[in-house]
């Protein structure tokens, strides 16, 4: 799998809207799927959903899997094998600052409303996921290097638990009990 730096502003505006980045969620989550699954998902008309897609696939966040359909109606799609990563500071025109504004905005709105339904539907999961799901709120001291070398070895940890997993079946719950884990980290300066 290789790693992907998006630097082009047309191509970080796919993120930037609500039901794109949702699909992608979804794709990336869940493994491939048809139109009309998605737009089941996504309480969406699949037209609307359709182009959404080909606008993803044009940006190189998803792809056809034409293999999946059987027959010539049917259209599968799945996201890009590849990592896909951007920074603020490649944004540097007024433009592509707001490209990115916006990307992040919604970014931070999806993640929200993610930790949001959990905790509004966390009775509906047994087990010990109620004891094992977790908030964290730490206040640190740290220098802007000292900010990144701390980003690098969260990062060493989750690919630690995400790498031999990767290969594991990306529907619902496994036998084994393995759900889909969403895990977010913000770290940000601020005063008090």
């Amino acid at each position: 799998m290789g790693n992907r730096r998006i630097t082009d502003p047309e191509v970080l505006k796919g993120l930037a809207q609500p039901l794109r980045q949702r699909l992608y969620h979804l794709l990336a989550q869940a493994g491939p799927a048809t139109v009309s699954t998605l737009a089941k998902q996504v309480d969406t008309d699949p037209g609307l959903v359709s182009y959404h897609l080909r606008e993803l696939a044009k940006a190189g966040y998803i792809e056809t899997a034409p293999e999946l359909a059987r027959d010539r109606r049917e259209r599968w799609y799945r996201a890009a094998e590849e990592h896909q990563s951007w920074a603020w500071t490649d944004f540097t025109t007024p433009e592509a600052k707001a490209v990115a504004s916006a990307a992040v905005a919604q970014m931070v709105t999806n993640q929200f409303e993610r930790v949001r339904d959990f905790q509004q539907n966390r009775s509906a999961w047994g087990g010990q996921w109620n004891t094992s799901a977790f908030i964290s709120n730490n206040f640190l001291r740290l220098t802007d290097t000292e900010l990144r070398q701390l980003e690098d070895e969260l990062h060493e940890v989750i690919n630690r638990w995400r790498e031999p997993r990767k290969d594991l079946p990306a529907g619902p719950a496994a036998e084994d009990g393995r759900e889909h884990v969403f895990l977010f980290l913000h770290g940000f300066p601020e005063r008090p």
